[in-house]
């Protein structure tokens, strides 16, 4: 149960905003914070919530997870809010935290999925909580606010879904997240207008949001290496672009058999074959959208020998020839 240390610059910003050292804070908590934070530090879960907890009560703000949002800045997830800032898209952007939330909160769940005319992202902690309504409130404004970063002006929500109870002072709210507010339901939501969530967004830049992803994955690779999806996905990504990869190449790179490899990835009901689709496909989604690349380019980007052979897989995922989709998407 560990967060990502840099994202405690907000946490940290938050409290010096209502006048209170927070150094004394995390000092209690055996956590001493030099500025900048290595990117590759972790933190114990339940040590951070404490220091909001105590933070809460200090400030006696009620708001005090909404306001903490306003401290945010990208550069302080990493990898992974870079990649954020060149994702093409709202939902691109979105089904990013979706797969990388590990990377900031390893007991964190994001959902995204489409409902009624929005796009519905879920956010879930799973984990119990000692500062009250701040840790929730902050993970919405906190994509509220990255949201907003990406989208300017255009963005605006549906409304926002709370699993706790009406604050006494519901001002604060209104004036951050400007929607309909819904207390008391099964899941802390945001809900974003299907226009909204598929525009496309001036700094979109698939080449290098995909750079970071491969940052973001190898990460994650080291961060747990009990998860052979993902070591297998990160060696992948490396290799594609050489054209010299195979089973035998990712698994020297995770130091194993391949025999082992294959064992490992059947105990999770998948398979090096279906890993290299996957990669393949979710990659060329992303280069199809860039402009900058060749169709050329893009078949050795993925470890094709030949472009017709990119195009032929293309059209096997998509009905279509990839001509043919990046005309309609661009």
């Amino acid at each position: 149960m560990s967060v990502f240390a840099p994202a405690m610059i907000t946490l940290w910003k938050a409290i010096e905003s209502h006048g209170i050292d927070p150094a004394p804070l995390f000092s209690a908590e055996d956590i001493n914070v030099h500025l900048p934070l290595d990117p590759c530090t972790r933190v114990p879960y339940l040590k951070i919530d404490r220091i909001r907890a105590k933070a809460v009560e200090m400030s006696g703000d009620e708001a005090f997870g909404i306001r903490a949002a306003s401290h945010f800045e990208a550069p302080q997830l990493g990898a992974l809010g870079y990649a954020w800032q060149a994702s093409l898209t709202l939902r691109r952007a979105c089904l990013r935290i979706e797969r990388f939330v590990r990377v900031i909160n390893s007991n964190a769940v994001v959902e995204v999925i489409d409902k009624d005319g929005a796009m519905v992202v879920t956010l879930k902690m799973n984990l119990p909580t000692e500062s009250g309504f701040a840790r929730d409130d902050g993970a919405l404004a906190l994509l509220t606010n990255m949201s907003r970063q990406i989208c300017g002006d255009t963005f605006r929500l549906n409304a926002v879904n709370f699993t706790h109870a009406p604050p006494k002072d519901i001002k604060p709210y209104f004036e951050f997240f400007g929607c309909e507010l819904n207390f008391d339901r099964p899941d802390n939501q945001l809900l974003i207008p299907l226009s909204i969530a598929d525009e496309k967004l001036i700094g979109g830049n698939p080449e290098l949001a995909l750079l970071n992803d491969q940052v973001i994955m190898r990460r994650l690779a080291k961060l747990d290496r009990d998860d052979i999806v993902t070591r297998v996905q990160a060696a992948l990504m490396d290799q594609l672009p050489s054209g010299n990869f195979s089973d035998d190449s990712v698994a020297r790179t995770l130091h194993m058999s391949v025999r082992t490899m294959h064992r490992k990835l059947a105990e999770v009901n998948n398979n090096f074959r279906n890993l290299l689709v996957e990669m393949r496909r979710s990659m060329a989604d992303l280069y199809i959208l860039d402009n900058s690349l060749t169709l050329t380019e893009i078949s050795m980007l993925l470890g094709f020998s030949e472009p017709s052979s990119f195009s032929r897989a293309f059209k096997s995922w998509t009905g279509s020839a990839p001509s043919e989709v990046r005309q309609a998407r661009l």
